[in-house]
């Protein structure tokens, strides 16, 4: 009996246009299979700002793979043991928040992949299972090492950073990019400041060949950042979800 095939972020990437990955906070294995169940196409399970530690991280993972849907895992930091928690546990990427500089960058390819181009340590316990053969020989080529843009000083060095060898991946946070930005007076996204902001950013890893993510607050935002060719897109997330469904369904 053939088996199913397992998640493979880029090749759901090249199967959709763009790819939509709900964004997870909860730290609910339940939430992530019924995020795939409803067709999104891959998951990222928030240990920054959301709830949960290594055992909701864990099942959470295990929920993707049952799910069939690959996921990535945003840590709360540049932290080589944050990120390579992530990666042996299963996450196929890992999302780094406020990266900043071309040496973020490097220093966040170091801790996704194996040598020669990295220093992760090897203990794939449970990684290993989402890869056909031998894990250490197929897993450069299969992480993802992605970079959070969210700061003026990240803007001003997106070339760069983009630039940086073994970087897959960058996300732009726009509600963040727009607080710092405007230095605390603006949040809004849509500002003509913002829009040539989040081009840039696009551009800049369009043309290194890095894959282009951004978090999207609703669905009118996600539709014109699809249009402009932003690869990966999210909207909104679980709790938001949550919340604004809670609401709905109160009687009037």
């Amino acid at each position: 009996m053939a088996q199913p095939a397992k998640p493979d972020f880029r090749a759901a990437l090249a199967a959709h246009k763009p790819l939509y990955m709900a964004w997870l906070g909860l730290g609910s294995p339940l939430g992530v299979e019924i995020a795939g169940e409803a067709g999104w196409h891959a998951v990222m399970i928030d240990q920054q700002h959301g709830a949960g530690g290594p055992t909701e991280l864990g099942a959470c993972l295990t929920a993707a793979k049952a799910a069939g849907v690959p996921a990535m895992v945003r840590v709360a930091s540049l932290d080589f043991g944050l990120i390579g928690r992530a990666l042996d546990a299963g996450a196929q990427g890992v999302m780094v928040p406020m990266l900043e500089t071309a040496e973020d960058a490097a220093r966040l390819v170091r801790a996704v992949k194996y040598p020669p181009p990295g220093h992760r340590s090897f203990g794939p316990y449970r990684a290993k299972f989402l890869i056909e053969g031998d894990y250490f020989a197929a897993a450069n080529g299969w992480t993802i090492a992605c970079g959070q843009i969210e700061t003026a000083e990240a803007l001003e060095n997106i070339d760069a950073i983009c630039a940086t060898p073994g970087l897959d991946m960058i996300c732009l946070g726009p509600n963040d990019l727009a607080i710092a930005l405007s230095h605390g007076q603006d949040r809004s996204i849509r500002s003509p400041q913002m829009l040539a902001a989040i081009e840039r950013v696009r551009a800049a890893a369009a043309a290194r060949g890095v894959v282009s993510g951004i978090f999207a607050n609703d669905q009118d935002f996600a539709s014109q950042m699809a249009a402009a060719g932003w690869q990966a897109i999210s909207i909104g997330s679980d709790t938001g979800w949550l919340a604004s469904m809670a609401r709905q369904m109160l009687p009037r």
